[in-house]
């Protein structure tokens, strides 16, 4: 292929993944994704005035994703390491009151944030490709990172201010590097990249610690090939400590350097990150609850999801393109055809489902953690091994059949592949995360939803039409980001409100509008007593239902 046209062909994939996702890029807002802005504002004030020691949240540690923040900060409101005086808690909507007084509009702010994530995770998948050309070959690469990079709910996630993509992205590229490092070109500088990655996926969430049990498995089935060669077990385990030692040593070199509040209080920094880890996995809460960590008190009766439940949600949620894909991809794992399946393409296989299962492994003992997004990083293993099934499938198609070895043949089995994985994209825009598997539908019907933050936009709107909007106040479940939608003033209803009455009784005398996710009459019996004034659907069923207090009869109150 002559350079210009490689040149053009790379423009072309890149505008393809890069304009829809930035189409529309706020025209809703996910519910964490105000929270993050205010933990990164707080960062960037941390960092400006010296004060290292505060760059930590908890348990995640979101270390990329604060630096996301900082960097949306510097871009769209640099004076405010100047002007303010202090820090902002995060789950209060005070930061969204600062920004609008010194003529900052929040929705701007999370543009820029949600502008520089999706770079960096168009940047990884692009990497991903490199990793994957050197692996495999560049049309097989070529076509995984399309599948992959328009899956519905990876493309969902990676538009969004959020953990779990960086998490998923860096975990894949921590197997593909280690991979190239291991059985295509033993280099120290791919087990420093693998390294660095695992380091970057650990700042962002504290879950990928799965990735030095990972990729110790790696180290030894290498070590153990290379026992079956010359039969040195000395040789073999001394290969094996000195890799893994190798790649742990990078690992802490790049945590260490990345994270600026390691430079001055490395205990404090690790101990809230896995101190909290490990008190909410183990404890059912963070150490401001249970005060420090009791291994006599660790517990996995509330652990998370079954292993099968996170298994179903992920099925849900993956397309039928995926399914066949990963049938395929088990399929040719146990092929012997090695002109059909390279010994790297089984190792990839192998490494990134392992990957996959060992994060949803690791969330099934987590007491709580059950949200799928939590997992993202096993959709990321399971789309790229069932991506690597199909180009297996095209392959072997084409040395099968004679109007297969075709060009034009060829080219019209992958955009036929890619037009069924990108379809959904249509139907559940801007949400593309709500995608759900049309035969999953079919057999099971729609599960209850999961919900995060989508449709308050139109809920909002629906108020701002009202005309005295300015001077209302909405009581708002999930309303973190319903202000930026709304010119009145919005309170949160937080989950206490459903057993306190005292304290929703506070909160509904200050307000005119009780907004609220369909379903939840059981929790707030009030609601049964209620006509909503509004309805706003999604997918043909009820989702958001508006309310006014002065509805509410006299009786409650008492």
């Amino acid at each position: 292929m002559k350079k210009s046209i490689r040149i053009l062909a790379a423009v072309l994939v890149i505008a393809s993944m890069l304009l829809p996702r930035v189409s529309n890029l706020t025209q809703f807002t996910a519910a964490d994704e105000p929270f993050w802005l205010v933990v990164g504002a707080n960062y960037y004030y941390a960092l400006t005035h010296g004060e290292l020691e505060n760059t930590v949240y908890e348990y995640h540690p979101a270390v990329t994703t604060m630096w996301i923040g900082t960097a949306a900060m510097l871009i769209y409101f640099p004076e405010y390491r100047g002007l303010m005086d202090g820090y902002f808690q995060q789950e209060k909507t005070t930061f969204d009151a600062y920004l609008i007084e010194h003529g900052k509009d929040p929705l701007t702010l999370l543009w820029w944030a949600r502008l520089i994530q999706l770079l960096l995770n168009l940047s990884l998948f692009i990497a991903a490709f490199f990793f994957l050309k050197s692996l495999l070959d560049e049309n097989s690469a070529l076509i995984i990172l399309l599948l992959t990079s328009f899956a519905p709910y990876l493309f969902g996630q990676s538009r969004m201010l959020n953990h779990e993509s960086m998490v998923g992205l860096f975990s894949l590229l921590t197997i593909l590097a280690m991979t190239a490092h291991l059985f295509l070109k033993p280099t120290t500088g791919l087990a420093i990249l693998s390294a660095g990655f695992a380091a970057f996926a650990n700042l962002t969430k504290s879950s990928a610690i799965v990735l030095f049990p990972v990729v110790a498995v790696m180290t030894a089935y290498f070590a153990w090939m290379q026992w079956r060669e010359n039969r040195k077990i000395s040789a073999s385990l001394m290969s094996f400590f000195k890799i893994y030692g190798l790649w742990i040593l990078a690992f802490f070199i790049v945590y260490f350097i990345a994270w600026p509040g390691m430079w001055v209080a490395p205990g404090k920094m690790l101990y809230e990150v896995y101190g909290n880890a490990f008190s909410y996995a183990f404890q059912g809460a963070r150490l401001s609850v249970t005060q420090e960590l009791e291994p006599s008190n660790f517990s996995l009766a509330s652990a998370g999801l079954g292993v099968f439940d996170f298994l179903t949600s992920i099925a849900w949620r993956t397309t039928p393109v995926t399914w066949i894909g990963l049938v395929l991809a088990v399929i040719f794992f146990f092929s012997k055809n090695r002109e059909v399946v390279s010994p790297l393409a089984k190792y990839l296989i192998a490494f990134l489902l392992l990957e996959a299962f060992a994060c949803i492994g690791m969330f099934s003992l987590v007491q709580g953690r059950d949200q799928p997004h939590y997992v993202l990083a096993s959709y990321y293993g399971f789309e790229f091994a069932a991506a690597i099934g199909w180009t297996l499938a095209l392959r072997w198609i084409s040395q099968s059949f004679a109007w297969a070895k075709q060009i034009w043949a060829q080219a019209g089995l992958v955009v036929v592949l890619l037009s069924a994985q990108m379809f959904p994209l249509f139907q559940n825009a801007p949400y593309y995360f709500t995608y759900l598997n049309p035969i999953m539908t079919a057999v099971a019907g729609r599960p209850s939803p999961f919900f995060y933050g989508e449709r308050m936009e139109q809920a909002a709107a629906y108020l701002a039409q009202k005309p005295d909007a300015k001077d209302q106040t909405a009581l708002v479940y999930f309303g973190r980001s319903f202000s930026y939608y709304y010119p009145g003033k919005t309170l949160l209803f937080k989950p206490i409100l459903f057993d306190d009455k005292t304290q929703l009784i506070e909160n509904l005398r200050e307000s005119d509008y009780l907004v609220m996710y369909s379903g939840l009459e059981e929790r707030l019996p009030l609601l049964k007593e209620l006509t909503p004034e509004h309805v706003i659907e999604l997918y043909g069923r009820t989702y958001v239902e508006i309310y006014r207090v002065a509805d509410i009869p006299a009786s409650f109150y008492k």
